[in-house]
């Protein structure tokens, strides 16, 4: 029933062009081809191979094809599993059609979306202080590629390894360095590491 709303929605919209629909990862795999596809929009619990595994595939075969995953599996351990795997996105099923439209729309044009319950929940798994009155109102304007950076930093990885693992320049980490920084008022990794400690 959902893979037929998104049929009949996607296949009459007017700014997307659908190229073709999978009810597994196999089958996707198989239809593909040498076929260029801009963006995948994937639920997470496929028969066989998993959406996150998906995602992985994608990404080696074609790094300019964009993965949102879409789902109603709002835990942090998929979540971040997908992320990641290189998804640039992760909505729920619950997200009306036309703002998915929406969000696409704006991964096409190089933006990261998440639902906004999805958001939060990241942003509050690397600041356990969220949940308190008073709450650093810094913490929440990082934007869901720079949580993604945080989330790669917080696990030891280096500049190149972020830029390798989004398909960017070393230059381009340092930019969104920059930017997280400015919005945290820190100065260094070891202030940002601090700022956002895993909960235990």
């Amino acid at each position: 029933m959902v893979l037929d709303a998104l049929v009949e929605f996607f296949g009459a919209s007017q700014l997307f062009d659908l190229c073709l629909t999978a009810n597994s990862a196999e089958d996707f795999m198989e239809q593909w081809g040498d076929q260029r596809i801009d963006l995948l929009l994937s639920d997470i619990g496929l028969p066989g191979k998993s959406g996150i595994e998906t995602a992985w595939f994608v990404k080696r075969k074609s790094a300019s094809t964009q993965v949102v995953m879409y789902t109603v599996f709002d835990d942090k351990d998929a979540i971040f599993q997908a992320l990641c795997a290189g998804a640039s996105g992760y909505l729920l099923k619950n997200t009306p059609l036309p703002k998915i439209e929406e969000q696409l729309l704006e991964v096409l044009n190089g933006g990261s979306v998440m639902s906004p319950h999805v958001a939060r929940m990241v942003i509050r798994h690397f600041n356990p202080f969220l949940d308190r009155a008073h709450t650093p109102a810094d913490a929440e304007l990082l934007t869901p590629r720079e949580i993604e950076i945080v989330s790669m930093l917080q696990n030891g990885d280096s500049y190149k390894q972020v830029a390798e693992g989004f398909h960017i320049s070393v230059d381009t980490v340092k930019f969104h360095i920059r930017n997280i920084y400015s919005k945290l008022h820190i100065n260094s990794r070891a202030e940002l590491m601090n700022r956002y400690k895993r909960p235990k």
